[in-house]
């Protein structure tokens, strides 16, 4: 009875037991014989018997949770069964992980851009920024008075003749000319720097001498109109800087992003911005154009006007010609929970987002500005000056901000290609490796994360004919009371081209869970893995690692344990025998007889 009951309580063991696996079955005690009572376990015999590696792999996937890979080592199958299941496996764990690596490559991209509202009311967009900028860049009625103003001051009292055709060099700053005399210009550049700098001034003040030549704004405009509306030009266009120099702009510092009715909503060519220019034959002394005409640019209010920086659009208009320019505005926007991504990640940074060059930017940061920012510094730093139509504050600490002169061109012209070809990453692109070396490269300048874009799409111009009299009201300054030929008036028209436009939202594409989840279902499915599975695997990792280990620590412990007993066995053998030799010359004095003095009487 005694023998089926304790075979009985083996048979309950082994059924109670989920696996034979060596990391969670105890060792079972010895078995009590009659030659063996059953005494107090000893130390020893809780000690689980060792395991060679390869037995223990054997022992994982015979009872891993993983699917079938315990075929591959379970009795009875063939080795062609073996080997099929072998190789279904590697196919297995080849196709998961090339869908891993896809959905990992998938979800970098961590913003995606979608449509939020597909009917946005355009009553709601801000209005842009509109600069007017004569093609005409320099005027001759200043540049005679600039020319006599040199012959007065001169020690040689040169005529003003000579200096108003000296003044021609003055072309270099808007685009390349052709000079006869490079020599000759430097030295006009050293006359001006002497004699045409102010008492306050280290510098010859280009800015200074440019903006004075420009021609003033009342005498571009005619006439203006907003929403059906006459206003007074020179009160809402004010002079600021851009890429063409000094011209005239409209809603400089957003002053209509107020909230509008619906009737001021500026969509169609009679409710927009309506405006009439004129440009004067007989003031030309430097047109970038052969024809008479105009550039505008467009682009959201606060950003610099550089067609070159991206996110402006600029027009060309011609006198003599009604022209109408439709913009069709879209916006984009990214969720405030991206804020809490890295910049590098979701590759775009917010306006009151910091960066290295956070100081350079004027009402927040945008994609444009930044590369504005980043040409200015290169500019700076090849040529030892700035370009008087870039802002100062694009340059960083409190240095000596020079102005470029006539004697910069040259440095100016060598470096143009690089300054007008921006990248802001490097890609291997055979063919290009030479453009790549020579471009300008700004890695710090990232997208901006939300901002409106004015795109100008389906212009059309019509002539002038005969005598154009614009509508005034009775209250207009003398600026917008002008009747003359239509060769030297342009009419634009500046609207919305349609009530309701499409508002773009970059959200968040997958959250943490989301792709644990796209993971997990890719990994059960194909190879059956299961998240108690890969605790297994990485606990039998640890396991073997950590007896490793301990073999490794148990070897250092013999050796240092062996090596100290070796050098207390030889101490201790030479102690004795240097004890013996004293001993022996010890007793070899004793019997030695003491030398016996005798005297004779």
């Amino acid at each position: 009875m005694v023998a089926i009951r304790e075979r009985e309580q083996r048979k309950l063991h082994h059924r109670l037991s989920v696996g034979h696996a060596v990391w969670w079955i105890p060792t079972r005690p010895t078995r009590p014989t009659s030659n063996n009572p059953p005494v107090v376990a000893r130390e020893e015999e809780t000690v689980p018997q060792k395991w060679s590696f390869g037995a223990a792999l054997k022992d994982l996937l015979e009872n891993l949770s993983f699917h079938c890979y315990g075929k591959l080592v379970e009795h009875g199958y063939r080795i062609q069964e073996r080997f099929f299941w072998l190789i279904f496996h590697i196919t297995a764990l080849s196709v998961l992980i090339a869908f891993v690596w896809h959905t990992y490559k998938d979800n970098t991209e961590v913003l995606v851009t979608t449509i939020y509202n597909p009917q946005y009311p355009v009553s709601n967009v801000d209005l842009p920024a509109i600069s007017v900028c004569t093609m005409n860049r320099i005027s001759t009625r200043a540049v005679r008075n600039y020319a006599q103003e040199l012959s007065d001051k001169d020690p040689k009292q040169r005529n003003a003749s000579f200096f108003y055709k000296e003044l021609h060099a003055f072309g270099l700053y808007y685009g390349p000319i052709e000079l006869d005399d490079y020599d000759k210009m430097l030295k006009l550049q050293g006359f001006l720097d002497v004699l045409d700098t102010e008492p306050d001034e280290l510098f010859y003040n280009t800015r200074r001498r440019m903006r004075a030549l420009t021609p003033n704004c009342s005498d571009n405009f005619v006439s203006c109109r907003l929403a059906g509306k006459s206003f007074d030009c020179l009160t809402q266009f004010k002079e600021s800087i851009t890429s063409y120099g000094f011209c005239c702009t409209f809603n400089l510092h957003g002053n209509y992003f107020k909230e509008r009715p619906y009737s001021q909503r500026f969509f169609g060519a009679d409710m927009g911005l309506s405006l009439t220019l004129k440009n004067s034959h007989a003031d030309n002394f430097y047109s970038l154009h052969k024809r008479n005409g105009f550039a505008i640019f467009i682009n959201e209010p606060g950003n610099y006007p550089d067609p070159h920086s991206g996110s402006v659009s600029v027009r060309f208009v011609n006198c003599g010609e009604n022209t109408q320019l439709p913009i069709h505005p879209k916006i984009i926007e990214t969720v405030p929970e991206a804020r809490h991504m890295s910049p590098t990640v979701r590759k775009c940074l917010f306006e009151d987002e910091s960066t290295k060059m956070s100081h350079d930017f004027n009402r927040g940061y945008t994609f444009s500005k930044c590369i504005s920012a980043c040409r200015a510094r290169s500019i700076f730093s090849l040529c030892g000056c700035l370009p008087y139509s870039i802002p100062m504050f694009y340059i960083q600490g409190k240095v000596v901000r020079v102005f470029c002169t006539l004697q910069h061109m040259e440095c100016l012209r060598r470096y143009k290609f690089k300054w007008l070809n921006v990248i802001t990453s490097r890609v291997n692109l055979i063919g290009l490796e030479h453009e790549l070396e020579d471009a300008l490269y700004c890695p710090h300048c990232l997208a901006s994360c939300s901002e409106i874009r004015y795109h100008v799409r389906g212009a059309m111009a019509l002539a002038l004919n005969g005598l154009y009299k614009p509508l005034n009201s009775n209250k207009m300054d003398a600026n917008n009371s002008y009747g003359h030929d239509s060769s030297e008036l342009a009419v634009v028209r500046i609207y919305f081209a349609e009530t309701h436009i499409q508002y773009f939202r970059q959200i968040i594409k997958n959250a943490w869970y989301e792709i644990f989840s796209t993971i997990g279902s890719i990994c059960g499915i194909i190879a059956g893995f299961s998240l108690i599975g890969i605790c297994e695997l990485l606990f039998f990792l640890a396991k073997q690692l950590w007896h490793a280990y301990k073999t490794e620590l148990k070897a250092e412990l013999r050796h240092s344990h062996d090596y100290a007993h070796s050098q207390s066995q030889s101490h201790f053998h030479s102690r004795s025998h240097s004890h013996s030799r004293s001993q022996a010359n010890g007793r070899a004095k004793a019997t030695q007889h003491p030398m016996e003095l005798l005297i004779l009487p």
